[in-house]
């Protein structure tokens, strides 16, 4: 009896212990938020609530940005924001800053912001932001705005604009429409060349951003960038890396002039890239991940042999150029249609092709992986190892001699009923082979090899060891 008094009066001894602790821990607290920054113990409390409107650097220089020719600003994960603004009628740079949590007693909670103007003619201007650091933040915005009054006739053409950030948003373009009918207010932002670097960051292109860049450069880590312009257009260079992000773009247009060389590179390690409408010549650099494309308008190639395509995902669902994929091993290629006048190459091992529509010249080879062709044209060669052939043969004529190859896998042709060519089936040692293993649906012919077809002069050459059929198309 006397043992159970005394577990229980332990017990409400360590009860109260704890109450005390925590009684004391809760005080230390409410003392740090009210008392912000002092040191308690190896940590403190940091609690900003601020926002500046800038319209002079820190040496007291007027900011006027129609005469700058480059801005860069350089920060952590602070969000930037580039915009029109009807509440201000001079260019200004505003930064808001309502951090608040906890740092330890070691940590530069100190904000800084430093403002300057470099080069020859002052025409750099540098905008170098250090946010406080900590462990627990309950709120770590800080936000640095570039503002351009709503009437302003400058809208950046003449500025290259630098951002490079950790883990803050970017927000270019304006999300909400500043007025509906007032012609004094501008809604267009071209600046000259817009070069984004962010690791996490999110990007945001705003609907009502109306304009085109010279060049576009954005490289991240794992970023998601979002576009919400109709029509984003860049008139030189175009220039897109991830490792494990994305892009989403309504439009990215080339508006230069056309010529051989590729505006736009376009690298994703293992991200992902999605556009309704590209037009340019793309020079792809592709590990894994997904490029996906509406219409291109323009030629695709992806001729990097260090940087080897590996289980990467390409769809494309026309396609008005040239395609070059050497290297696109275990890769799936879909294609819905590629125009007439186009040409495409693709060379892979246990991937797959799929083309719906193809028009133009087509040259296919893969290893284990099957090809899947819808052709309308008669300029068509396709080698597999083992993978399998299926090909609708919908051209009303064989003008190039057009060629189907496989070790072992299996041939299946669909032709017109009125196509006129001359039949030649051989095994992979370049011997005719008889009747065995192959099916040939035609009216009017019993097998033999080689074989004429209405009168064909021109050469449907097959080479397999593997089952083939030959049918018509109903």
């Amino acid at each position: 009896m006397a043992e159970g008094k005394i577990k229980r009066g332990f017990a409400a001894y360590l009860f109260i212990l704890l109450m005390v602790f925590v009684a004391a821990f809760l005080i230390i607290i409410v003392v740090m938020i009210f008392s912000p920054f002092k040191n308690v113990l190896g940590f403190k409390y940091l609690s900003y609530n601020m926002s500046n409107n800038i319209v002079q650097t820190s040496s007291e220089q007027d900011i006027d940005f129609s005469t700058i020719d480059e801005l860069y600003v350089n920060c952590n994960n602070a969000n930037v924001v580039i915009q029109r603004d009807n509440n201000i009628d001079t260019d200004t740079i505003r930064i808001e800053n309502t951090c608040k949590g906890f740092a330890r007693s070691s940590d530069n909670t100190s904000f800084d912001y430093n403002i300057t103007l470099t080069g020859a003619s002052n025409d750099i201007l540098n905008i170098d932001v250090h946010e406080p650091e900590g462990f627990l933040f309950f709120d770590k915005t800080v936000t640095i705005s570039i503002l351009i009054p709503a009437k302003s006739s400058y809208n950046f053409e003449n500025t290259d604009v630098n951002i490079s950030n950790t883990t803050g948003s970017i927000m270019i373009g304006n999300r909400n429409l500043l007025s509906e009918n007032n012609p004094e207010v501008k809604t267009s932002l071209d600046i000259n060349t817009l070069s984004i670097k962010t690791n996490k960051g999110r990007i945001y292109f705003y609907k009502y951003l109306d304009g085109t860049f010279n060049n576009l450069f954005i490289k991240t880590s794992s970023s998601e960038v979002t576009s919400y312009v109709s029509d984003l257009s860049f008139t030189n260079k175009l220039s897109l890396y991830t490792d494990k992000g994305s892009f989403d773009f309504s439009s990215l247009k080339y508006t230069g002039a056309f010529t051989n060389n590729y505006n736009a590179e376009i690298t994703l390690n293992n991200g992902d890239l999605a556009v309704q409408t590209l037009d340019g010549n793309v020079n792809l650099k592709m590990v894994s991940g997904y490029f996906d494309v509406a219409n291109l308008n323009g030629s695709l190639c992806s001729n990097d042999m260090i940087e080897q395509m590996q289980r990467a995902t390409i769809s494309i669902d026309k396609i008005d150029g040239n395609v070059s994929l050497p290297f696109a091993n275990d890769s799936r290629i879909n294609i819905g249609e590629l125009t007439s006048g186009s040409q495409i190459y693709v060379k892979g091992t246990s991937g797959s092709i799929n083309i719906n529509g193809l028009n133009g010249k087509g040259f296919l080879e893969m290893s284990s992986g099957d090809i899947n062709v819808t052709t309308y044209s008669d300029d068509l060669k396709v080698k597999t190892t083992s993978g399998d052939i299926n090909i609708s043969y919908q051209s009303p004529a064989i003008v190039n001699e057009t060629i189907f190859e496989t070790n072992s896998g299996e041939i299946n042709l669909q032709i017109l009923g009125n196509l006129s060519f001359i039949l030649r089936i051989y095994d992979t040692s370049g011997n005719y082979r008889d009747g065995r293993n192959i099916w040939f649906e035609y009216f009017g012919n019993s097998f033999s090899n080689p074989l004429i077809v209405n009168s064909g002069s021109k050469y449907l050459t097959i080479k397999s060891n593997s089952d083939i059929s030959i049918s018509l198309i109903k």
